[in-house]
């Protein structure tokens, strides 16, 4: 009997151990790191964030190829500048006084504009004019008008007795179509035929007028 009752206390025990070790193995697995990662169980996704800032701006891109050529623009004819000028020469004695002094030689008349026989320059191209005359004289007395229409507009004198002298001027008229301008001597004809004087005589256009 008493052996039977030791064997049952064993048997008792060792049940015991066995539970234990059960409880134990249970614990271990509950926490488990690799029973947790193994898990593939996977929620709802959330609501997504709010936007975040705006990121720096990049770096400029490269130049773009040319474009094609423009259509060529509307072009006006431009009218060449009007033309109007002569330089003459005289020498000779002046003539008698009250009358145009007719030169004999045309350093420039293109246009001819200026008479050569009357010794009259008419304008033909409306616009303002710059005239002049250079005299050269010695042992002589010059008293010259330069002349528009009839109505003097300049007036120069000189005299020389042993020495050469020269006598010049010049003005700037507006002159309109048709206007007439010369150059006579003031002197009386004795006065005048002592000798030959080297005259000049010029004149240009310094800008038209157009119309409108």
């Amino acid at each position: 009997m008493p052996g039977r009752g030791g064997q049952s206390l064993s048997m008792v025990c060792v049940d015991i151990w066995i539970l234990a070790l059960s409880v134990l193995s249970v614990t271990a697995d509950a926490t488990s790191p690799e029973v947790t990662g193994s898990c593939d169980s996977q929620g709802f996704p959330g609501p997504p964030g709010p936007p975040g800032l705006p990121g720096p701006p990049g770096p400029p891109g490269p130049p773009g190829l040319q474009g094609p050529t423009g259509i060529p623009g509307d072009t006006e004819s431009c009218l060449p500048p009007p033309k109007s000028a002569f330089a003459v020469k005289l020498i000779d004695p002046l003539p008698a006084p009250s009358q145009p002094i007719v030169f004999k030689e045309a350093l420039h008349n293109d246009q001819d504009h200026f008479n050569l026989t009357t010794g009259v320059f008419t304008c033909t191209i409306p616009g303002v004019y710059r005239f002049g005359f250079d005299i050269e004289l010695f042992q002589h007395a010059v008293k010259l008008g330069l002349m528009k229409n009839g109505t003097q507009i300049l007036e120069k004198e000189s005299k020389a007795k042993d020495d050469y002298r020269h006598l010049s001027g010049n003005v700037v008229l507006q002159l309109t179509l048709g206007d007439r301008v010369w150059l006579e001597s003031k002197l009386d004809t004795m006065e005048t035929e002592k000798g030959p004087i080297q005259s000049m005589f010029f004149g240009y256009l310094l800008y038209g007028h157009y119309p409108g």
